[in-house]
């Protein structure tokens, strides 16, 4: 979604890890695809938010009582603790109900851009809140979607992120996830 500076990768921008412009990223292609779907005077405001402790999936706090229409939770990747359900899926399906408050946002969970027990929990804990999910794992798996393969970084843990056709996908899938939900809202 963003990943600050990190010279020593040679990464230099503040966008998602490994597009090669902001507008190239999965974050801003989706919201240029709600943006075409909610047709208002003024264009919805898109937030770009982190919890504050993902290594731990602790810390989103800051981010509950917020206003927002469609919410995209997106964590995980760098996610440390224990794969269980005690720490990782109870957590993670307590920052949903947080999130969601007493309104009914649009709430789309994607797994990381890896495989494994958290992309199951992921699932889970979106299914039990009855929000929507999005496997990354099949777009991850495809060499095509990593940045690696378009050439413009040469540290392995950035390319190891999806590069421009990767952030396409991602934005595209999501997209999916949301649309008909999204056009029946926007249609009241």
């Amino acid at each position: 979604m963003k990943h600050g500076a990190a010279p020593q990768l040679g990464w230099n921008s503040t966008w998602g890890m490994a597009a090669t412009a902001q507008e190239k990223d999965y974050a801003h292609l989706l919201y240029r695809k709600i943006c075409n779907v909610v047709k208002q005077e003024k264009a919805p405001e898109l937030q770009l938010a982190r919890i504050a402790n993902e290594n731990k999936m602790k810390g989103w706090e800051a981010l509950k009582g917020n206003d927002a229409d469609v919410i995209v939770i997106q964590i995980s990747d760098n996610y440390r603790g224990k794969e269980n359900r005690e720490e990782f899926q109870s957590n993670y399906s307590q920052m949903i109900r947080d999130l969601r408050g007493d309104r009914d946002p649009i709430i789309v969970c994607l797994t990381n851009w890896g495989d494994g027990p958290v992309n199951e929990m992921i699932r889970a804990a979106a299914a039990e809140n009855g929000v929507l999910s999005v496997n990354l794992a099949p777009l991850a798996a495809d060499p095509a979607n990593r940045a690696g393969s378009e050439g413009h970084f040469k540290n392995g843990g950035v390319n190891w992120h999806p590069g421009d056709r990767g952030m396409a996908k991602i934005a595209e899938a999501t997209f999916a996830a949301i649309e008909k939900t999204l056009r029946k809202k926007a249609a009241k």
